[in-house]
């Protein structure tokens, strides 16, 4: 049998697998799949995979954060400690006295301690760039405390601190800083190098150098601000150098002084309307005008309500003699700047801010200007201007504002005022031309209750009475109080609004109850008479008017259908 020839059916179907496999090697080749497994060519059934389990990943998350943390602390917070706690060691060394020493060799040592600070924080920016900034904030202090030590915590010191050669060493010393802070691309270091400029002046001292200084600081830091848009600097530089002012102005006692608010360089004063300008214009011009952020709106509150502050107190402290013009010209700079925020970017918020700053300094040069009561007269007449212009900035804001300015004028002059001289009078009228403007310009100041407007003609139905009873005869207060009613009948009559109607109506009321109670125990016969008459004569025609008023609208309306 085995040397039977071979069946032909057999080598066909082999050549037939074979040939089959290829053109599958050739489909698995040109599909790019890998070679299939035996187990799965043999059976022709791919079974079906479970899908991979997830790693249990927040079981290793925890310890992920750990290790940050831990790497936070270890590198970040040790590194500012560790170089902190070296520089105030060195602090304490550049204040010992040294009796034995030289006067300059303490800061000699300091400066080469600075020196080797530098080039350390040089070569390690790329290998430990976190310990590398700390160095160079460390390096400024302590070249700057090496500065300051040629003039001070010595047994005697170097040099004076109001000298020509300890002014120009010190603003050598806060220009290296800031032009570290400006090559580092650094805010930080520069809100630094600022702090040593105020400190620096403080050091010297005298007026003008304090004055120069800090502009100084103000105009580089507002320069660093438009280049590098760097906008944080102005309320951090701005408050550092008001700061400084206050502590210059109050006797500088830093540096052993005594206290005592400084009265002589008056010009030295008008400083802070500069600072003031040149940070307003900085924020003024920043690239993104199209809304105020939270940045924005609280640099306009530092700028004038700390600025106004400081130059207020100053002049009423220091220079009381020249605050009715000072005022006057801060006044006016103030509403400049707010009108300047209105035009160029309809702010809100920024002219807002500027614009009662400036009404507030402008109240004080009138209560500078005028004696009581008729500096009264003054703000009420102030209350208009206000109004007018807040018209113009379409803001409700000025508009609540003054007027609650408004009520605290008037309670204040009702205080202050033993004799009732009239001017309650105006504060009444007054009060019916601002609730007058207030519904002739509704729609500007898009005001959209009527609150605002009710709450003058409140203020001018309470006042005007108030005002009449005291300066009207006791015999006659009620006809004042009716002759009040019939102006507010015939501005009803002329405006046609129903509010001035109401107030006519409210104030014949209040006329009948004070005949009532007043009138029939305390006035003679005869003006009892007569007022009688005249109250119950205006009454009746009154109301034979609105009878006929009533009548011609009920004739006038279309008759009801029967049903």
């Amino acid at each position: 049998m085995n040397g039977s020839p071979p069946n032909p059916v057999d080598g066909d179907l082999k050549a037939a697998l074979m040939r089959i496999d290829e053109r599958l090697k050739r489909v698995e080749s040109a599909l790019n799949l890998g070679p299939a497994a035996p187990e799965l060519v043999e059976h022709r059934v791919e079974p079906r995979e479970d899908p991979p389990e997830t790693p249990a990943v927040p079981a290793f998350e925890p310890i992920k954060e750990q290790e940050s943390l831990e790497f936070e602390v270890g590198q970040t917070w040790f590194a500012l400690i560790g170089i902190v706690a070296l520089a105030v060691g060195m602090l304490f060394v550049l204040t010992l006295p040294f009796a034995t020493l030289p006067a300059w060799m303490p800061s000699l040592g300091g400066y080469a301690v600075t020196a080797l600070i530098f080039i350390i924080a040089r070569f390690s920016r790329d290998s430990f760039e976190t310990i590398a900034k700390y160095l160079r904030g460390s390096g400024m202090l302590l070249l700057f405390l090496s500065s300051i030590r040629l003039m001070y915590f010595g047994e005697a010191s170097f040099l004076e601190p109001a000298s020509v050669a300890a002014g120009a060493i010190l603003v050598i010393t806060v220009g290296i800083n800031l032009l570290l802070a400006w090559r580092r691309n650094s805010p930080t270091l520069w809100n630094l190098a600022a702090l040593t400029g105020c400190a620096a002046a403080l050091a010297v001292g005298t007026p003008w150098f304090v004055v120069v200084v800090l502009t100084t600081v103000a105009a580089g830091s507002a320069y660093a601000q438009v280049k590098r848009n760097w906008r944080n600097l102005t309320p951090s530089v701005f408050s550092l150098i008001m700061v400084s002012y206050v502590i210059w102005a109050i006797g500088n006692p830093v540096v052993g002084n005594s206290f005592g608010i400084i009265k002589s360089a008056y010009p030295v004063t008008f400083c802070i309307p500069l600072w003031i300008t040149l940070f307003s214009y900085i924020v003024l011009t920043r690239p993104e005008r199209e809304q105020e952020d939270s940045l924005t709106q609280g640099s306009a509150v530092i700028i004038c309500g700390l600025g106004f502050m400081v130059y207020f107190l100053h002049h009423f402290l220091g220079h009381d003699s020249m605050l009715l013009v000072s005022h006057v010209f801060m006044a006016i700079l103030l509403l400049t700047i707010a009108l300047l925020f209105w035009i160029r970017e309809n702010s809100r918020f920024s002219t807002f801010i500027y614009a009662m700053t400036g009404y507030m300094s402008l109240s004080m040069a009138l209560l500078k200007g005028f004696d009581s009561p008729e500096v009264f007269v003054a703000l009420s007449v102030q209350s208009l201007v206000v109004i007018a212009t807040a018209i113009y900035f379409c803001s409700k804001f000025i508009i609540l504002a003054n007027s609650m300015i408004f009520i605290g004028i008037i309670l204040g002059y009702i205080a202050v005022s033993d004799v009732e001289q009239g001017m309650s009078l105006g504060f009444g009228i007054v009060a019916l031309i601002s609730a007058r403007i207030l519904n002739w310009q509704k729609k500007r100041l898009t005001l959209e209750t009527e609150f605002m407007r009710n709450t003058y003609l409140t203020v001018a139905f309470l006042v005007l009475p108030y005002a009449l009873y005291y300066l009207a005869p006791d015999k006659f207060i009620a006809v004042a109080w009716l002759g009040l009613s019939l102006f507010y009948y015939g501005l009803f009559l002329f405006f046609g609004n129903r509010k001035y109607r109401w107030m006519g109506h409210m104030t014949l009321l209040l006329t009948a109850l004070y005949v009532v109670l007043v009138g029939t125990s305390s006035l003679e016969s005869n003006y009892r008479i007569i007022t009688f008459f005249a109250l119950g004569s205006i009454m009746v025609i009154v109301s034979l008017i609105f009878s006929l008023i009533r009548r011609k609208q009920t004739s006038a309306s279309p008759p009801e259908e029967s049903a």
